[in-house]
């Protein structure tokens, strides 16, 4: 006979059901679920089943006879392995458990409803029996019990019966088989060897499936007192934990069980929640009863903390033992202070008293009942410490020493340092590498896609003159967006990446203990570096210095530090720091002058506040045109004669929210538009404009174009010729179309300003009349958005008559 058991997969298909059975519990104590967890895990070190394991059977064979009993007990085959699951009801909150009277006086005593320690355990039950939980490998089998016998090789069994009031098993062809009393691990080599008796070379697997109930009597302060039906393999502590539950006024320090009449076993759940331990728990049999006496005395923990309860105490436990039970973190409690107020027990009708006690004494304390402890939390007091914060290296808490000053807590400048400097200033080198590295990427790529051009061109003109200039374009333009690209930008080049310090103003804060309020003391922080009496102030325990930076309280214009960029027509473009109250002609001077092919009159200067300023009041005004477009896109939906009219209404709509999007997407450059004159020849014409921190001036050269956009014939550049006119450049582009805007053209000047035909004095003539153009002009002409078509007039006009003749006929045929 050889008897083959795979125990690993017993082992862990065991585990597996176990540990879902575990977590289905939903215990919120986490101490709970760590006993339960740890005692499943004991139980099953030697093994167990799960009723499919193995999946189906072995099929029959001339050589392997099959013995089963699809009848024997009136059950589906299909679902003889898989006995219906037995469904619980989610856990009740504790908070829609009733209160308890002494819960209530804490609530009135304190303003805080403290929940009932180890109450978040318990579940509501619904009075079911379980018999269908997984047994530990020591579950001894019992009658009543239901067991699943399989069997493969030399034979096929696939059998399942209920255990005998005399303890046995029968199996057709293998007879009867005592196995009460026997321990899971067991069952399969007691059975393997009955069946063992007529077969040969043959595996076999017992596993227990619904387990025998046993009825026991649940008294005394219960949640639901009365007969309780339980697994067989239930214990004290279980039946606690689920029939025998504590009462509103029941005990968890005392639950009893009674046998025959007499206490034969006593359980603390405290020592379950609180230590793990399932000490003096024992088996439960049928007809015994599970008593919960009365609570004992009981005392509330009011902390600051998810700890605070109320427990239940024994005559010779102290608040150590309370604060134990609780878990909570002496640590972060005052050591100095505790109160506990109470009753006074040998003055029955006095009232209730408060004793303030130190820490260390309070914890050996005895407790009465209905005491109410109180514990502080740890103070954020530091007893030798100055704060320094703000615009500094570390921000941190430094030891106090006596006669200690400023000077000492900031020694030198390398304290006014932060990380974040070095950081921006390294990353400055990663930056430009990567800038590098991409352009070569996007070189490469570029290189590629002005070959692949090139040789289209090439198969498609024939012409070698045309393309060679085609393809060196190309390659221009692939060079000139890797040099861009390789290019660093303004602000990884020159760029104040240390915000500037507040040299002026820095404060000390300190707490006045006898007014009870702060108060600040301002210091020089320059002077009080540099140990000047009257600024280096002594410091105290406590004390708070915070130093300022120009962002934190702007700082006078003259003790800001400027940057500007200059480029173009200049001897020496790049980025120069300026003095308070310089000006555009003096970083001009500073740049070395500009050059003889400088164009003055095309200037620009960009400045981040403008910047800003322009970009919210271009989305301001985007909002409020969006708002006027939905308004309008309603009136035209509302007031269109026909399906096609309104098709358009909406096709124009959704074209004007695509171009308001493209809008909001615009960035302004922030130019301030300067009074310059176009025949300015000198640093001199430009207005003496005082510059800021972060301004851009660019010099271009002389252009020698003007520009024609907007609704002509033929846009583009034209060379420029002086004297000629607006409107002469507006011929040289085949002229305004009959769809634009003749009225409203205008011309934004080199130099930013917009002149426009509707500035002219004269009624009906155009403001540009006679106006010559200037180099680097550009003249636009709008296209005319609120014309309306001639022919889309008389078609509304003629539906119009046509349904009032229709309507004049209806009611002529009605007269007659």
């Amino acid at each position: 006979m050889i008897i083959q058991v795979s125990s690993k997969k017993l082992w862990l298909a065991t585990l597996l059901s176990a540990v879902a059975v575990v977590a289905s519990a939903q215990s919120t104590n986490p101490a709970l679920d760590n006993v339960l967890r740890d005692q499943v895990l004991q139980q099953l070190r030697s093994g167990g089943s799960i009723n499919d394991l193995f999946g189906q059977p072995a099929q029959g064979s001339a050589q392997s006879p099959v013995i089963s009993n699809t009848n024997s007990l009136g059950t589906d085959p299909a679902n003889m392995m898989a006995p219906p699951p037995v469904e619980t009801k989610p856990a009740t909150p504790p908070a829609e458990r009733p209160l308890t009277q002494f819960q209530k006086f804490v609530l009135e005593a304190t303003g805080k409803l403290l929940p009932v320690f180890g109450q978040s355990t318990l579940r509501e039950m619904d009075g079911s029996s379980n018999t269908n939980m997984p047994v530990s490998a020591d579950y001894q089998v019992a009658p009543g019990d239901e067991l699943f016998v399989r069997a493969w090789g030399g034979v096929n069994i696939d059998y399942r019966a209920l255990v005998d009031r005399n303890g046995s098993i029968n199996i057709p062809r293998v007879g009867s088989i005592a196995v009460a009393g026997v321990k899971a691990r067991d069952l399969d080599d007691v059975v393997g060897k009955q069946i063992g008796v007529y077969f040969k070379n043959f595996s076999v697997a017992t596993t227990i499936g619904r387990i025998s109930g046993l009825k026991i009597y649940v008294s005394g302060q219960a949640m639901n007192p009365g007969v309780q039906q339980l697994p067989s393999s239930a214990t004290l502590a279980t039946a606690a934990l689920s029939v025998a539950q504590p009462g509103l006024n029941g005990s968890f320090r005392s639950v009893q069980l009674k046998r025959g009449g007499k206490v034969v076993g006593e359980f603390d759940l405290y020592a379950l929640l609180r230590e793990g331990t399932l000490q003096n728990d024992m088996k439960l049999q049928s007809g015994d009863v599970v008593h919960i006496n009365q609570v004992g005395a009981r005392v509330a923990l009011n902390v600051d903390s998810p700890q605070a309860a109320i427990f239940e105490v024994k005559p010779t436990e102290t608040l150590a033992d309370v604060v134990a039970i609780s878990g909570i973190d002496s640590t972060l409690l005052r050591q100095d202070s505790l109160l506990i107020e109470g009753f006074q027990p040998d003055k029955p009708q006095a009232p209730r008293v408060t004793e303030q006690l130190s820490y260390a004494r309070g914890l050996q304390s005895p407790l009465k009942d209905g005491d109410i402890v109180t514990l502080f939390a740890v103070r954020q007091e530091f007893a030798n410490a100055v704060t320094l914060k703000g615009n500094v290296a570390y921000p941190a808490r430094y030891p106090y020493l006596p006669g200690m000053r400023i000077s000492d807590l900031i020694p030198n400048n390398d304290a006014l340092i932060p990380p974040s400097y070095y950081e921006k200033r390294n990353a400055l080198v990663r930056n430009q590498l990567a800038a590098r590295q991409q352009a070569q990427e996007v070189g490469s790529a570029q290189s590629l896609l002005t070959a692949k051009s090139s040789a289209l061109q090439k198969q498609a003109k024939g012409a070698d003159g045309m393309n060679k200039e085609s393809t060196a374009s190309g390659d221009n333009l692939a060079q000139t967006k890797v040099a861009d690209l390789a290019q660093p930008t303004v602000e990884e080049t020159v760029k104040n990446l240390l915000p500037q310090v507040n040299w002026e103003y820095a404060v000390i804060e300190r707490l006045d203990k006898t007014e009870l309020q702060p108060k600040l003391y301002p210091f020089n922080l320059r002077k009080a570096m540099g140990k000047d009496p009257q600024h280096n102030a002594e410091l105290l325990p406590g004390d708070v210095v915070t130093v300022f930076s120009a962002e934190d309280a702007s700082i006078p214009k003259s003790r800001k530090v400027t940057l500007v960029k200059v480029a173009g027509e200049v001897g020496s473009p790049g980025f120069y720091q300026i003095n308070p109250g310089e000006s555009i002609r003096d970083v001009l001077v500073k740049a070395g002058g500009i050059t003889p092919n400088a164009y003055l009159y095309g200037a620009r200067l960009m400045r981040k506040s403008i910047q800003e300023q322009q970009r919210e009041q271009l989305l301001k005004a985007l909002d409020q045109a969006e708002r006027q477009l939905q308004s309008s896109e309603s009136a035209n939906s509302a007031s269109a004669l026909n399906a096609g009219d309104a098709a358009t209404a909406r096709s124009v709509a959704a074209s004007q929210k695509a171009y308001l999007e493209k809008l909001r997407n615009v960035v302004p450059d922030g130019r301030i538009v300067m009074e310059v004159g176009p025949r300015a020849r000198s640093i001199a014409d430009l207005p003496p404009l005082e510059l800021e921190d972060g301004d851009s001036i660019v010099v271009p050269p002389l252009p020698g174009q003007v520009a024609v956009f907007g609704s002509v014939y033929s846009q583009g550049a034209f060379a420029y010729q002086s004297g000629e006119t607006i409107y002469d450049y507006l011929n040289k582009a085949g002229g305004a179309t009959k769809s634009s805007d003749k009225g409203s053209v205008f011309v934004i000047r080199a130099n930013g300003k917009v002149d426009s035909a509707q500035q002219g004095w004269i009624p009906f003539v155009s403001g540009l009349v006679g106006v010559n153009a200037q180099p680097g002009d550009t003249i636009y002409v709008p296209e005319d958005y609120e014309r309306v078509s001639i022919m889309k007039g008389l078609l509304d006009f003629s539906t119009v008559f046509y349904q009032l003749g229709l309507g004049v006929a209806a009611i002529d045929a009605l007269r007659d």
